[in-house]
């Protein structure tokens, strides 16, 4: 998504889907396209070597080639002790895990129970029409996930409504709190929900849990008509467990936005009080 990059930017940048050495964790910087991506440093490209020549010689020993092992657990493994390698000690992991399957399997179990804090969530009120965002499961479904593409919902604005919300991030992820958000588009319409509807699913769903298992943003629009008198509301009424906004404006036209702003805006338009 190169929608924040000059042409000039994109021309000095690839996608990392073409780079040749495929790993798990990232060997440089990776950009959403919302900033231009640093050089691969000396200490990543000692990583990537150190992880190459790692799952060389583990994939050898477990008769597949290093592409299939960097799928597994054990290639997960092998990035963190590469890591380890060249940062020092961050990482709790063992030479066991990245040579044997099932001392992967095992660590993999032992975790599975962890708590799993997923901080930004979203879905679309039910009489939401704006097209747009339906390319972001397309993508997803050829890039990273093809049966998204398959299943009864294929690529339709109902994927991405309050109903399979619930199902996706509380029955079919290990996600054990979310924190649902929003986007400040320039276009009122085209908000996924407004501060009240963020409100309102925060209430059902720990109603229906009975526990606190979804927190909240409250969205602000510097610039924007009224954004002060909303704040003041928000603080009043809505009571968010935080809040969001977008620096660049309206977050997918950036190029024609009407209201970016800065914290330091010499302007004088971000008011905080």
């Amino acid at each position: 998504m190169g929608i924040f990059l000059s042409k000039r930017e994109l021309a000095q940048t690839e996608p990392a889907e073409k780079l040749d050495f495929k790993s798990p964790v990232p060997t440089r910087m990776v950009s959403n396209g919302e900033f231009n991506p640093l050089p691969q440093t000396h200490r990543q490209r000692q990583f990537e070597e150190r992880l190459k020549d790692l799952s060389e010689a583990s994939a050898r020993n477990l008769g597949m080639d290093r592409r299939q092992f960097l799928h597994t657990g054990c290639g997960m493994a092998a990035a963190f002790i590469a890591l380890n390698d060249v940062f020092g000690p961050i990482f709790d992991v063992s030479l066991a895990e990245a040579a044997e399957p099932d001392a992967a399997a095992q660590r993999a179990s032992g975790l599975a129970g962890q708590f799993i804090l997923d901080d930004q969530v979203h879905f679309v009120r039910d009489d939401y029409n704006v097209e747009d965002i339906l390319g972001l499961a397309k993508y997803a479904g050829q890039h990273w996930n093809p049966a998204l593409l398959k299943d009864q919902l294929g690529i339709s604005l109902d994927r991405y409504k309050f109903e399979n919300f619930l199902k996706e991030v509380y029955l079919d992820s290990d996600t054990k709190v979310a924190l649902l958000s929003g986007a400040p588009f320039d276009n009122p319409a085209a908000w996924f929900l407004s501060n009240d509807q963020i409100k309102l699913a925060n209430q059902t769903v720990n109603s229906i849990a009975g526990s606190k298992r979804l927190l909240f943003h409250s969205l602000f629009t510097p610039a924007q008509p009224g954004w002060l008198d909303e704040v003041d509301r928000c603080i009043a009424e809505v009571k968010p467990n935080s809040w969001k906004g977008y620096t660049i404006g309206d977050p997918l036209q950036p190029k024609t936005t009407k209201y970016p702003w800065r914290l330091d805006d010499p302007g004088g338009r971000l008011e905080i009080r």
